[in-house]
């Protein structure tokens, strides 16, 4: 009795632990993490049920040299390694195409939306301003504006459904909500000269009006400050194809221009965009594919003495700039510092500049290339550059050698969502083949909410009469088999959630398979308990040997269905099927789960229940249509 009690007990915290599971949507224990809190119990959910993007992408040998299939493979191998750090639930990557293949199939689950995020430096731009423009000319609601402490802006745009628009979101419409920007806030630029000449200001006017890619506004009359003159340039609109590089360049050139007239004392620039990154969703998903992630670590000799033509324009501190900024100005050499020796890479937050960076680790081979570079550097006054698929990332000096094989990376625009991107393109390696994406489209959801909702309704009923049958035919039992399926569901889901389990079309199509494995069994029990009782045993012995009986062929039933599933989890992998994969591996934890319900916590009830009064009430043990026979031969 006492051991049915503790058996009953430990069942009773596996369900209430279970319902706690299932009952709080995302779980987060120190650095365990499961459950998404916009699904169905926070249980995971693949493309079939969530929707999700349907990427395609050709292969391009970027030296016009034959694909080879090692080629091909390598692609695969490392899109499915990036995908898999990435995190997302169940990722489809199959080969397309036949000998050899020329296309790759990505399946994202989930990714539909994006992040926007944009910076502003300190101006005339508001809160107030900005709400505005993101609700009226755009027409978003879905948004969140922050300010900085040093005045500028985040605007933060969450899953931006691709339904939104007719099409989805691409970089056209982002584009257009670039110049929309950049013409709701123009520029305003002030500057300011020890001495001016009436005449030279007059030319001001025709320095702007002369500049490309600039839209000038309207010039404000000089306003008088100590030993100089200043001036302010409103309604200024630069062409922001590249925010920040462009900007920077664009502001460079003004500077220029301006210098040439007289003793310029400041220059600064308020309303413009500093930062315009797009995050999250889908566009990270894409960034993380796509990119190659190849890093060059270059060793850039700066100029050395200012030369003539620039005497009379720039001071000797900005010299220092220009000469290891302007490519006129310095040259680039490769090192023996190769990407191959990284060993690691992974997103961090810079302690000095309070900024996201990426930490790199070098191999041992690569982290004396990498001291000597450093310290060649710190001697000679050079930089070194780090370039990422093409694009300058940082150029650093050096103080000194750097040992110990550890550096960071890190450049403009780098967020949080963008540093962890780079960091598992890293880890993975880079793409042996270029990746052209050729085909791009979101996929809704198979079962719909109203489908959801009616295929719900028809599970409800269907248990509905499951419970009508057992009850009312076997009884007892019946009702004991209930309360084990019951404690079945809820274990069963708590386990998916915290392995996690992708919850797909297939899945369910196993969980329905397992719960008639559960449900078989339980009546395989109480035809067995019936038996013995009609053999004249006593309940609480009828109770074991009927489980004693039923045991070898729920045991040879169930570990028959496991050994199936195991080898279609195998053949899914090896030809990359992860539909079959799914089902199988769905299928194997719930008939597993099933053996333990059907056998153990069946059988902790009905021992409880023979040791008590309802115990002695034989027919209530013993099927409806069995009652007179059973009856009679006792």
């Amino acid at each position: 009795m006492f051991r049915n009690f503790k058996g009953i007990f430990f069942v009773v915290v596996l369900v209430i632990l279970g319902l706690f599971t299932l009952l709080i949507p995302q779980i987060n224990i120190g650095s365990f993490e499961r459950g998404e809190a916009d699904s169905v119990l926070g249980l995971k959910l693949g493309l079939d049920l969530q929707g999700g993007t349907h990427l395609v992408y050709k292969f391009i040998s970027e030296d016009e040299q034959p694909i080879t299939p090692e080629d091909i493979e390598g692609v695969k191998k490392i899109v499915e390694k990036r995908v898999n750090e990435f995190g997302v639930s169940e990722p489809n990557v199959q080969l397309l195409g036949n000998n050899p293949p020329d296309r790759i199939l990505v399946q994202l689950p989930g990714q539909k939306g994006i992040s926007l995020t944009i910076s502003f430096n300190s101006g005339v731009i508001s809160t107030n301003s900005l709400n505005r423009f993101f609700s009226d000319v755009i027409g978003i609601n879905n948004f969140i504006i922050s300010e900085n402490e040093d005045g500028s802006f985040v605007v933060q745009l969450e899953k931006i459904e691709g339904d939104f628009y007719e099409d989805s979101i691409n970089d056209e419409i982002i584009q257009d909500w670039k110049q929309q920007l950049s013409k709701e806030f123009p520029v305003n630029i002030s500057f300011g000269y020890s001495s001016l000449e009436e005449e030279s200001v007059e030319k001001i006017t025709d320095i702007f009006n002369s500049l490309e890619n600039i839209t000038f506004g309207n010039l404000n009359q000089m306003n008088d400050f100590e030993n100089g003159f200043s001036i302010d340039i409103y309604n200024l609109n630069y062409d922001q194809e590249t925010v920040g590089v462009q900007t920077n360049s664009q502001l460079k050139e003004i500077q220029s221009e301006l210098k040439k007239l007289g003793e310029l004392q400041f220059l600064f620039v308020e309303g413009n965009i500093t930062q315009w990154t797009l995050s999250g969703g889908i566009q990270e998903a894409k960034r993380l594919i796509g990119s190659t992630a190849m890093l060059e670590f270059l060793y850039r000799e700066c100029g050395d003495s200012l030369p003539e033509e620039l005497n009379d324009i720039i001071s000797a501190d900005e010299w220092e700039f220009e000469r290891c900024t302007n490519p006129k100005y310095y040259v680039e050499n490769a090192t023996e510092i190769n990407a191959s020796d990284l060993i690691d890479a992974y997103p961090d937050i810079s302690q000095d500049l309070n900024r996201p960076i990426v930490q790199i680790v070098f191999n041992d081979e690569g982290a004396d290339a990498f001291y000597d570079v450093t310290d060649r550097i710190s001697r000679e006054d050079d930089r070194l550059v780090v370039y990422l698929d093409g694009e300058e990332l940082i150029a650093p000096y050096a103080k000194t050698g750097i040992a110990g094989g550890r550096a960071f990376i890190e450049g403009p625009g780098f967020t949080s969502d963008l540093t962890r991107t780079i960091a598992i393109q890293l880890r993975s390696g880079a793409l042996p083949l270029e990746l052209e994406l050729i085909q791009e489209r979101n996929v809704d959801s198979v079962l719909g909410q109203d489908s959801l909702r009616r295929s719900l309704i028809a599970a409800g009923i269907g248990l509905l009469l499951l419970v009508v049958f057992m009850i009312s035919y076997y009884k007892m039992p019946g009702i004991i088999a209930i309360l084990s399926l019951i404690s079945y569901g809820i274990i069963l889901l708590a386990v998916f959630k915290i392995l996690p389990v992708v919850l797909t079309l297939s899945g369910a199509a196993a969980i329905i398979l397992s719960l008639g494995f559960a449900v078989d069994a339980n009546i395989l029990i109480a035809e067995r308990t019936k038996e013995e009782i009609s053999s004249g045993r006593g309940l609480l012995a009828a109770i074991n040997s009927g489980f004693d009986r039923a045991w070898p062929s729920i045991r040879d039933g169930n570990l028959s269905t496991i050994i199936v599933a195991v080898v279609l989890f195998w053949f899914g992998d090896r030809f990359g099927t992860s539909i079959m994969q799914g089902f199988a591996l769905t299928l194997a934890i719930g008939v597993a789960l099933s053996m333990f319900t059907a056998f153990f916590a069946s059988r902790l009830f009905l021992r409880l229940i023979a040791s008590t009064v309802i115990g002695k009430k034989i027919g209530l043990f013993v099927p409806v249509f069995e009652k007179t026979d059973t009856e009679g031969k006792k």
